[in-house]
């Protein structure tokens, strides 16, 4: 069976999928009654957040000169969040459901998934994260895939289904998103927003949600938790309205009939907490989402209050998109298209704070009884590239190449990076 994964070498990979994180558009906009109504221990850790370098006690000598400023900054908030995580246990301890992205099967492959062994690829994907423990999978089928004037739309049905079944054969939860397509060079998949309206977007957003809902019966649906990514690619200016989300959503969940399946909705924690507090009031939602990758002071705090807003109106928490994203505030506007920070991912010196990451998150997740998390960039559990005179100066390209190559190898001969070991340790602690 391995060797017919060989061909699997050049297609399991971060070329067509590691473009397609949310942009990160910070907002300056007055935070919601709640966050002015914060504890004092929650201000003296934002407070403390505010100058974070003095934080740091790590030793960083092994860091490359050229990186060492940032893994400091990262890792002095990366310390004190968990230091106030630890501060706010106070004995209880909700469960966890540990999922995973299943790179695979992201959408923006476009044609690629209707390949004879794209299916392939799921399923060894799926074997090494279930030999992590992973007991869920997250993926996103893009706005538009499943309506059926798209091309060759019933051939997607047709992949995704199996993709559903090799999943629930190993009794896994299933996380289906529903963002956009992006646009070329991020996607193979034809897509023009330049005529698309608003009402339009809500009636195939709605349609699309009943057809997965019948046909893969996915245990959660995210309806969209990146409003302002949404609205930068197509151009749709309400999605930025936090009332014309609220209007999306509620326009999407009126008379549908979600049989067993869950719906949310959510924001960014980079974001604005207008939209989020709109939909945990003023909807019906089962649950709102999150996606965690900054770790500056606004969205470190945003992840606290997100949990809580959400709780206070009955609503569930899942994050369904975490991970470390390692740049300096302020340093982009979007990080969709952007290589200088995607090159810092793969190399192996941030183990340690991929790692301690995903240790936050879980312990967030406890403490604030999030039902469901899933790290986005799993590749890294499977391959890093070592930072050397060999590979310091290689372009984004190339450097990808050697981390694709690295990951399938180690796939293919059942090998975890220290980050999949962490995950799967982290795991195993928290059952």
């Amino acid at each position: 069976m391995i060797t017919n994964y060989r061909k699997f070498i050049s297609s399991i990979y971060l070329a067509g999928i590691i473009l397609f994180l949310p942009s990160l558009l910070l907002s300056q906009q007055e935070q919601t009654d709640e966050i002015v109504q914060q504890d004092n221990s929650q201000r003296s850790f934002f407070k403390r957040l505010g100058n974070p370098y003095h934080l740091s006690s790590g030793n960083i000598k092994n860091i490359p000169r050229e990186y060492r400023k940032l893994y400091s900054l990262l890792d002095a908030y990366l310390d004190s969040y968990e230091k106030y995580l630890v501060s706010q246990n106070n004995g209880r301890s909700s469960p966890v459901i540990f999922g995973a992205e299943l790179l695979p099967a992201n959408c923006n492959q476009g044609e690629r998934l209707l390949k004879p062994q794209a299916i392939q690829e799921v399923i060894l994907y799926l074997s090494r994260l279930q030999e992590l423990g992973v007991q869920g999978v997250t993926f996103n089928i893009c706005y538009l895939l499943f309506t059926p004037n798209f091309p060759r739309y019933q051939e997607y049905l047709k992949y995704y289904k199996k993709v559903v079944q090799e999943i629930r054969n190993r009794g896994m939860k299933l996380d289906i998103e529903t963002g956009v397509i992006f646009p070329a060079p991020f996607s193979s998949l034809p897509v023009d927003y330049s005529r698309l309206t608003f009402d339009t977007y809500k009636k195939e957003k709605k349609e699309m949600t009943a057809v997965i809902i019948q046909e893969l019966h996915p245990d959660y649906i995210n309806l969209g938790s990146e409003p302002d990514t949404e609205a930068k690619i197509t151009g749709l200016k309400e999605l930025n309205d936090p009332d014309k989300y609220v209007e999306l959503v509620n326009f999407i969940l009126a008379d549908l009939d979600k049989e067993d399946t869950e719906l949310g909705a959510g924001i960014g924690t980079w974001s604005s907490l207008e939209s989020m507090k709109g939909l945990a009031s003023r909807t019906n939602l089962d649950f709102i989402c999150m996606h965690i990758y900054p770790v500056n002071k606004q969205a470190l705090q945003n992840t606290i209050f997100i949990a809580d807003i959400a709780q206070k109106y009955n609503k569930k928490v899942i994050a369904d998109e975490v991970w470390l994203y390692k740049s300096f505030g302020g340093e982009v506007d979007s990080i969709a298209a952007n290589d200088k920070v995607f090159k810092r991912d793969m190399y192996s010196f941030w183990i340690p704070l991929d790692i301690q990451f995903l240790e936050c998150m879980v312990k967030l997740a406890k403490i604030k009884n999030i039902e469901y998390i899933s790290p986005f960039w799993t590749t890294y559990f499977f391959g890093y590239v070592d930072y050397g005179i060999m590979t310091r100066n290689l372009s984004f390209a190339q450097l990808r190449e050697k981390v694709n190559k690295e990951a399938v190898k180690n796939m293919l001969e059942d090998k975890f990076t220290r980050t999949g070991e962490g995950y799967k340790r982290i795991i195993q602690e928290n059952q």
